[in-house]
């Protein structure tokens, strides 16, 4: 009867220092962490909706639409050896974070007569999760 008094003590002490562990892991600076690492994913999964006609990684051939690697900071509708319709040609703006946070809200607002066949992420959280993803992925 001791030992069995022993042994759900020790599992009792157990349980309550893991249940703490857990807790403390779940907050503060670990619980950021853990929502850095449930957007990105989030980001990789809605990034699957643009890999059909995108590639992102250097050096890779282009596909329906260019090759996204090193977008962010260079002008839009400028590619080496991708040939843009005229709506992306004559668009006059910098990829950044704020510019493509509103192409991916309403790409055909933003540019008229594009030939992209995305109508875009209403839900700013989504915009943001692929963003978060694009920039690591096809940062040089």
């Amino acid at each position: 009867m001791k030992n069995s008094f022993c042994c759900n003590n020790l599992e009792t002490l157990l349980i309550l220092v893991f249940g703490a562990i857990a807790i403390f892991l779940m907050s503060g600076p670990f619980a950021d962490v853990q929502a850095a690492d449930q957007t990105f994913l989030r980001g990789q999964t809605l990034f699957k909706k643009c890999v059909h006609c995108h590639t992102y990684k250097a050096g890779q051939n282009h596909r329906i639409g260019p090759n996204l690697y090193g977008m962010f900071g260079r002008k839009a509708g400028d590619v080496p050896d991708y040939d843009f319709s005229d709506a992306w040609k004559n668009a006059d703006f910098i990829w950044t974070d704020e510019t493509l946070d509103t192409y991916l809200l309403a790409p055909h607002k933003m540019i008229p007569n594009n030939r992209m066949p995305f109508n875009g992420f209403s839900r700013a959280d989504d915009r943001r999760a692929l963003i978060i993803y694009l920039r690591t992925i096809v940062q040089p």
